[in-house]
């Protein structure tokens, strides 16, 4: 039996099934120009070039970048679209691109009408079936990136340039207080280099007791808060420097920015002009009370005399009457030191015994030197001639040096302490010594001591200036000043050229004229009863008529009516004063002024001196001695 065949579906009996509805036809999938139209789509500019290095194809975006139209682009060699300087650098990455090797570099393309503009470029070789048929560069503008790039780059080349050169330190903090950058200012101030400190905390650079307000503010900076506050803090060396803190915060809760200024100098200036006002006022408030001191004193001092001019006068209460009358002039010298240290002055210089001048400058110090127990030893050379000098400025050397040596007797631990002054000739100079018997000067410190704001004391002892001011007067008198360690203590040594008084007659001697024979009509003119007293007994003594008045306007008054050989008066009266009485007497009758004799307490003050020097009439200081008058009392007038 024969095999069936499965009967075929269009065959049969039925009619044929209609034929299915074709579906439209797709165009063909074309890679290439799928392809180019990428690359025309590209926002970066494409450029085909070939082995000639003429522009074979570009992209709209290319001939956007070169400012030309599409269609000139071919042909175009690519050195006519490169800017001039960078054509042989093109060349070169070409022929590198050519050779197998990516390319990437930056470069400067010239458009169509000479603007220049910066692109990133990306070359790679062209190669279809193994042939190099040239090259494919893509073309990026970068020109407003560069020059952001650029503004940036100047930005933060002044922000480091200004960072560095800054004369206040700047350093900044994360939110743990450990420093993050510091300058070369902050460097300076603070002793370490900045690799010392990056990621250190701040803390152990502060004093204890400063620590707590340091946090306080760096957490107010930390808020987002700005101010400003004073701390102390350490130096790598060990030395306490003062410092302004300036804060603020570029970025809230991470980031606390530190301006911070060294004001130890600024500080301890301010301490100068503070105690210079303090030594100014003092002056001032002497000078006020200097008449009132200068005019008991006068008093006490006549009436010891007057006491001790009689002849009776028993050998037990001589030695009383003495005591008050030594007891006085050392109370008046005291006075006197004091207002010629404390008042202004200007360098005057003129004949000055330097023995005197330490004499005067002990005689300050000399409470503090026996209240600490110091002894004092006097070494002079009573032969030491007399030198030009401002005698002002020298106690003020004297007085400081003085007042060293106590403060570092003070630290010593010895049972007995000396204070030796010494004074010789050396040749041509005059050689000064305060010598004490503490601890002496490191030896490191020797050449440091003079310099300003240098100081061994603790903080708050002294402003380091004494010793530099000293410096500074005795190298105006062409002197040397120099410290040394002594076998028990320190030394200062002062050298002062040896200067010939003028003999131009600036400084006047006043000599003593023959003595006084005839019988005067003397006037006193003085509002302190027991100066007027004590005159008024003593030229009665000496044979003379005194009358006396404590009033200016009644002396007048009474030199109207009658003529007087002499008229002792005090510069400073409630009423009329010195200067206005003789000014008065000097309009009204000249030959009445030759007759006057001034007396004050204030010899000291700088317009007394002035005026009195411009009449050219004597003065007796208070106070005074009687033998004073006998000097100055001119000779009887004609009839």
């Amino acid at each position: 039996m024969s095999k069936s065949r499965r009967a075929s579906p269009t065959r049969g009996t039925g009619p044929p099934a209609p034929a299915p509805k074709a579906a439209p036809k797709r165009p063909a999938f074309e890679p290439s120009r799928v392809a180019a139209e990428i690359v025309a789509a590209l926002a970066d500019a494409v450029v085909v070039t070939g082995i000639d290095r003429r522009v074979l194809t570009a992209n709209r975006a290319a001939a956007e970048l070169f400012g030309r139209p599409l269609d000139d682009l071919p042909g175009t060699p690519i050195d006519d679209v490169v800017a001039l300087a960078e054509r042989e650098h093109v060349a070169a990455r070409e022929r590198r691109a050519f050779e197998g090797e990516e390319q990437h570099y930056e470069t400067k393309v010239v458009r169509g009408h000479g603007e220049e503009r910066i692109v990133a470029v990306s070359t790679t070789p062209l190669v279809v079936d193994g042939e190099l048929l040239g090259a494919v560069a893509t073309l990026r503008d970068i020109t407003e990136q560069k020059r952001a790039q650029e503004t940036l780059a100047r930005s933060e080349a002044r922000y480091r340039n200004l960072f560095e050169s800054a004369s206040d330190a700047i350093a900044t903090f994360d939110a743990n207080g450990r420093f993050t950058t510091f300058n070369h200012a902050a460097e300076i101030i603070s002793g370490y280099r900045r690799e010392e400190l990056v990621g250190q905390w701040f803390a152990p650079m502060l004093p204890d007791d400063e620590l707590p307000k340091a946090l306080a503010n760096f957490q107010k900076a930390l808020t987002g808060e700005t101010g400003l506050f004073e701390t102390s803090v350490y130096r790598k060396d060990g030395d306490v420097r003062t410092i302004q803190v300036t804060y603020s915060t570029p970025q809230r809760d991470e980031e606390v920015l530190c301006v911070i200024r060294d004001v130890t100098d600024q500080k301890m200036l301010q301490e100068q002009l503070i105690q210079s006002e303090k030594m100014s006022a003092i002056g001032q408030l002497v000078s006020g009370v200097a008449h009132e001191l200068n005019n008991p004193l006068a008093g006490i001092s006549a009436f010891a005399q007057l006491l001790l001019s009689e002849k009776r006068f028993p050998p037990d209460q001589r030695t009383a009457a003495e005591m008050i009358y030594a007891e006085a002039r050392r109370a008046s010298r005291i006075v006197q030191n004091l207002l010629t240290f404390a008042r202004q002055h200007k360098p005057e210089r003129t004949t000055t015994q330097v023995n005197q001048v330490l004499d005067d400058t002990l005689e300050l110090r000399g409470y503090e030197l026996r209240v600490r127990g110091i002894d004092v030893q006097r070494d002079y050379d009573e032969q030491a001639p007399e030198t030009m000098a401002d005698a002002h400025q020298l106690q003020q050397v004297f007085l400081n040096l003085i007042t060293n040596a106590e403060q570092a007797m003070e630290r010593s631990e010895r049972d007995k302490q000396h204070l030796v002054v010494r004074t010789r000739r050396v040749g041509e100079a005059l050689r000064i010594e305060v010598e004490d018997t503490g601890p002496g000067i490191p030896p490191n410190l020797l050449e440091r001591i003079f310099n300003p704001f240098f100081t061994t004391k603790p903080t708050g002892s002294g402003t380091g200036l004494g010793l530099s001011i000293s410096l500074g007067i005795v190298r105006e008198h062409e002197g040397r000043i120099w410290a040394e360690n002594a076998a028990q203590g320190a030394r200062f040594v002062i050298e002062l050229p040896i200067v010939a008084p003028h003999t131009t007659g600036d400084y006047p001697a006043l000599t003593a004229s023959t003595p006084i024979t005839d019988r005067l009509h003397v006037l006193v003119i003085d509002d302190e009863a027991s100066v007027r007293v004590a005159l008024q007994r003593y030229l009665a003594s000496r044979g003379h008529e005194v009358e006396t008045t404590a009033s200016g306007k009644e002396a007048l008054a009474r030199m109207r009516e009658d003529a007087f050989d002499a008229v002792i008066v005090d510069m400073r009266m409630p009423d009329v004063s010195g200067e206005q009485l003789f000014q008065e007497l000097k309009a009204r009758d000249p030959s009445y002024a030759e007759r006057v004799i001034f007396t004050t307490g204030q010899l000291v003050d700088d317009s007394v001196r002035t005026f009195l020097a411009s009449t050219g009439r004597p003065c007796v200081p208070k106070p005074f001695e009687f033998s004073s008058f006998d000097q100055v009392l001119p000779a009887r007038r004609a009839s």
